[in-house]
């Protein structure tokens, strides 16, 4: 299923957010909007326009374009126009997206060398395989069975085929973890680990207490409010709870109590919504929080970024010290074979 890139959604909200402020109808803006773009994004832009023309909101528009808006940008369009804070909401989600895609592009280059001295070594052990074979066999020596395929290429095919499977699996754990394909215990696990866990958990209250400002902000009732935040994680570890703490609000419990008793937000959240509550100014209190909750976020992105840069870097230091004891062995294998002679 297609989705739109954080880059295109920078770029659209923040267009939209300077043509609605300049006076310009939304359906006017869509319609600019069709001549930009991919043609995934294309097709999902008429298909608004269209039902925009019909009479339908930008949010259950967006709703309407087969997951190709994520649950965060169609929540806070929704919450938006409910509260006649479309403008704003058009303005966050662009500068939101647009600093997720600055930090990825920062935390991409600085891998970017170590990734490639990694895909580098990796090669150089599969030809390393090649190259040793050769001399064995053309020495009369026997070749060695690295993988038990029998053959050469056999061994080599198997090795890049363990090689891509090792990185198609993590790839699938992470996107699995995040979208509650495993449960909640892969999850669980993550969010005890030093330093990515707390990152998972401030990057998801992030968008929660922002949501739930700009749901605030807008009237909307308590089970709303719940439903568009939860959402607005983006994660399954949170969105689960939907239906319990649905079932609270709508037996008259506060939000504090109804979000304590699930015994999943921290004690931080847990504070910044009891203070807001009681003094009438929850919208301000969680704006505020998802502030602090960007700003952690946004150092432990960095951390990650500094640690994995170091951590790849010694994976390859490895691999190529491992080569080169390797080498050294076959080396003083092949002169004692010549030796024999």
């Amino acid at each position: 299923m297609a989705k739109i890139s954080k880059s295109q959604m920078a770029k659209l909200f923040l267009r939209l957010s300077t043509s609605y402020a300049a006076g310009i109808d939304i359906r006017t803006a869509i319609e600019k909007e069709m001549q930009n773009g991919t043609p995934a994004f294309k097709l999902r832009a008429r298909r608004i326009h269209r039902l925009l023309g019909e009479g339908k909101e930008l949010a259950e528009a967006m709703e309407a374009t087969d997951g190709y808006f994520p649950d965060l940008a169609i929540s806070v369009v929704k919450a938006g126009e409910r509260g006649g804070r479309l403008e704003e909401a058009f303005a966050k989600l662009g500068n939101h997206y647009k600093s997720l895609v600055t930090f990825r592009n920062n935390f991409l280059q600085a891998l970017a060398w170590p990734a490639f001295e990694l895909c580098f070594a990796i090669l150089i052990v599969g030809g390393l395989m090649i190259i040793a074979d050769n001399m064995m066999e053309t020495l009369g020596m026997d070749k060695m069975d690295w993988l038990w395929m029998g053959s050469t290429m056999g061994n080599v095919t198997a090795y890049f085929v363990l090689v891509i499977s090792f990185f198609a699996a993590m790839a699938t754990l992470v996107i699995g973890t995040a979208r509650g394909w495993f449960g909640n215990l892969p999850i669980r696990l993550a969010m005890r680990i030093p330093l990515i866990g707390p990152t998972i958990e401030a990057l998801a209250l992030s968008r929660f207490s922002w949501t739930m400002s700009i749901a605030e902000n807008a009237g909307m009732s308590a089970i709303d409010i719940a439903q568009l935040s939860l959402r607005a994680t983006e994660l399954y570890y949170y969105q689960q709870l939907e239906p319990q703490i649905c079932r609270s609000l709508q037996a008259g419990n506060r939000f504090h109590e109804t979000l304590k008793n699930t015994e999943t937000f921290p004690e931080q959240l847990l504070m910044y919504v009891d203070n807001g509550e009681t003094a009438g100014e929850l919208a301000e209190s969680m704006y505020r929080l998802s502030d602090d909750y960007q700003a952690k976020a946004e150092l432990n992105l960095k951390a990650i970024g500094t640690i994995g840069f170091v951590l790849t870097l010694l994976l390859v230091a490895g691999i190529v010290a491992a080569i080169c004891i390797f080498a050294v062995q076959q080396y003083i294998n092949i002169l004692n074979n010549v030796g024999n002679f």
